[in-house]
């Protein structure tokens, strides 16, 4: 794994990039990297997900490139692996609808990579930010009504000595989650303590009823502590802030659409169903292809070099002694 993972480091720099405005972007709000972040995951993914890493943004990642660039593993095996790193949340393939400075329209295709895996409701709720939409769930803008005279501003009213001071609508949100689903009903003191999450939630744009459904949906039997539960949800499922606005007069594409995708094909979530983000044709295919033991590494005698282990001291020095040794001509010999 060492060795994989050293190989990927030295080899980033020279990987080939997509075209201008395609290729790897990175999901927002991800931890920062540590020596465990793909632990989780299978060798051959865990190698593959730590390459991508570090490679730079733009930088092309479909599984034919990859499988020239890393060549224990050939493209069956590297369409695999990032099925794989789709169904565990560290990919997404979404298709953008953009409008560039001049005025042209047009589709790109973005393949998001986030070191910190996400669930789908995450990856559904960044094309909406992506698209700079509200989410869903947003409640209905008033409608207008003909006024016959111009509206005063109404005083707004200061409670009474003794009387409480209204509730935020975060705290709305918390106190009515016992109606909804009686295993999470909170106590006071839990809704004070979870107030500023669920304002943080609702200030990033989710509404409050998507916001009930995420925390009452695939509940634990029983739920033992609805307070450290509705904590850690709110912490580990908190959606990605909107993107920051560009500088006035900084030229830059305008957003005007984005769509899922299929990470391997063409074929996106208006024309097909997507599972985790990807079509049901292409998941057969690799399905189809692990059953015939296709996506396994190249073997040896097909390797264009042999395969072997990487001293990884030695080579760090190296590399470190290569970029600040100058290189001095050769002495003449003497007579």
């Amino acid at each position: 794994m060492a060795a994989a993972n050293l190989s990927a480091v030295l080899r980033a720099p020279a990987h080939p990039m997509a075209k201008v405005g395609y290729g790897k972007r990175d999901a927002p709000d991800q931890a920062p990297p540590r020596a465990a972040d793909f632990a989780g995951l299978e060798p051959r993914e865990a190698a593959i997900a730590a390459y991508i890493d570090r490679l730079p943004e733009g930088a092309a990642i479909g599984y034919k490139v990859l499988a020239e660039e890393l060549p224990d593993y050939g493209q069956q095996a590297c369409r695999s692996a990032l099925d794989r790193l789709t169904r565990a949340g560290h990919l997404r393939r979404i298709k953008v609808h953009v409008t560039v400075a001049d005025g042209q329209m047009r589709w790109v295709t973005r393949t998001y990579f986030s070191r910190t895996a996400r669930d789908a409701a995450w990856w559904a709720a960044h094309v909406r930010f992506v698209r700079g939409l509200d989410a869903p769930g947003q409640p209905p803008a008033p409608v207008a009504v003909e006024a016959t005279e111009e509206p005063q501003p109404q005083p707004q009213s200061q409670p009474e000595p003794g009387e409480r001071a209204p509730r935020s609508e975060a705290y709305g949100v918390l106190a009515a989650l016992g109606r909804r689903e009686p295993r999470l009903q909170l106590s006071e003191g839990d809704c004070v303590e979870l107030e500023h999450l669920v304002g943080e939630w609702l200030a990033r744009g989710v509404g409050r009823e998507q916001l009930t459904q995420v925390l009452t949906s695939g509940l634990p039997t029983p739920v033992h502590s609805a307070g450290h539960f509705l904590r850690k949800r709110l912490e580990t499922k908190m959606p990605p802030k909107p993107a920051p606005l560009p500088e006035k007069g900084h030229p830059s594409e305008q957003i005007v659409g984005a769509v899922i995708m299929c990470l391997f094909c063409d074929e996106d979530e208006t024309t097909t169903t997507l599972d985790h983000g990807v079509c049901l044709d292409c998941k057969e295919a690799i399905a189809r292809d692990e059953a015939a033991g296709l996506t396994g590494d190249v073997p040896d005698t097909f390797l264009a070099r042999p395969r072997a282990e990487v001293d990884v001291a030695a080579r760090m020095a190296e590399l470190r002694s290569a970029a600040v040794r100058p290189v001095l001509p050769a002495p003449r010999s003497r007579r």
